[in-house]
C-alpha cells in the first residue's frame, strides 16, 4: 500500500478542525454521510490539518476508520447537539492551535478552501470568519429555499450580509469563549453556532466574510433530494435558528 505524503500548506500547523459525528448503520442517508465524513478527514490529513471528531454513538468500526484516516476521535460526554459541539470547541481550544475551524463533517470540499478562508485572520484584519458560498445550486432544492429564507431573515435582523446558514466558522483561539460559553438557552441545537455570531456582531468584534468556491457533495444531495425527513429537518432548523437569533438580538439591543 502506498501512503500519500502530507502536503502541508504554510498555515496548516496553526489550524485545528473541529467536528461532530453520529451515523447509524441502519439508515441509508447516514451511510452516505459517513463516507463523506471519511473524505473530510482524509482531505484534512493530506493538507496537514489536525482534525478532532467528537462522536455521539457511531459504530466502533466506523470510529476506527476515522482514526485510521488521521482523526483524533473522542466520545461525546453529555447528550445533545449543543453539548457535543461545545465539547468539540473546547477540545479544539485545548489543542493550543492558533486558529479553530468548525465544520460539519460532510463538507469535504470545504477543507480545500480553508487556506483561502483563514486569510483575514492570518493578516490580522478579522477575529471571526464566516465563509460565503458563491452559489447554492449544488444543494437539494428544499435546502436551497430554506437557507435562502433563513439567511435573508438574519441579514435583515443584524444588518450584516453574512452566509449564516453555511455551517463552517473560523476564529482565533482567544475568541473561543463566544462558542464555549453559550449554554443553549434557545434550544441548544443549530443555534449554537449562530448565537456566537450575534454576540460578536453586537460586541463590535471584527467579523469578516470570505467568498469561496464550494460545491456540495453530489451523493449527499442525491440522497436527501426527496427525503421527507430532511424536509422536516430543514423546517425545524429555520424555526430554531430564526427564533433563537431574533430573541437574543432583541434582548441584547433592547432600550435601556
Amino acid at each position: 500500500m502506498t501512503i500519500k505524503p502530507i502536503m502541508k500548506n504554510e498555515i496548516s500547523d496553526k489550524i485545528v478542525i473541529a467536528t461532530t459525528t453520529l451515523y447509524r448503520s441502519s439508515l441509508e442517508n447516514d451511510l452516505v454521510r459517513a463516507e463523506i465524513a471519511k473524505e473530510t478527514i482524509t482531505n484534512a490529513k493530506e493538507l496537514g490539518y489536525k482534525i478532532i471528531v467528537v462522536d455521539g454513538g457511531s459504530s466502533a468500526e466506523l470510529l476506527r476508520d476515522f482514526e485510521r484516516l488521521g482523526a483524533e476521535v473522542c466520545q461525546q460526554e453529555l447528550s445533545g447537539m449543543g453539548n457535543c459541539r461545545r465539547q468539540a470547541f473546547k477540545l479544539a481550544y485545548d489543542s493550543g492551535k492558533e486558529i479553530i475551524v468548525w465544520t460539519e463533517p460532510e463538507k469535504a470540499p470545504f477543507i480545500h478552501q480553508i487556506d483561502k478562508a483563514v486569510k483575514p485572520i492570518i493578516d490580522g484584519s478579522a477575529d471571526l470568519v464566516i465563509p460565503k458560498r458563491k452559489s447554492l445550486e449544488s444543494y437539494p432544492v428544499v435546502q436551497q429555499y430554506a437557507e435562502l429564507l433563513c439567511n435573508t431573515f438574519l441579514r435583515e435582523l443584524t444588518g450584516r450580509d453574512l452566509d449564516y446558514c453555511f455551517g463552517p466558522r473560523i476564529w482565533k483561539r482567544e475568541f473561543s469563549s463566544y462558542f464555549t460559553e453559550y449554554k443553549g438557552e434557545y434550544g441548544d441545537k443549530w443555534e449554537v453556532t449562530l448565537i456566537p455570531i450575534i454576540d460578536a456582531i453586537s460586541a463590535g468584534e471584527r467579523v469578516a466574510s470570505v467568498e469561496i468556491d464550494y460545491v456540495h457533495p453530489r451523493q449527499q444531495t442525491e440522497s436527501e433530494e426527496k427525503d421527507l425527513g430532511m424536509f422536516r429537518k430543514r423546517i425545524e432548523q429555520i424555526e430554531n435558528s430564526t427564533n433563537a437569533c431574533e430573541t437574543h438580538w432583541r434582548k441584547l439591543h433592547q432600550p435601556k
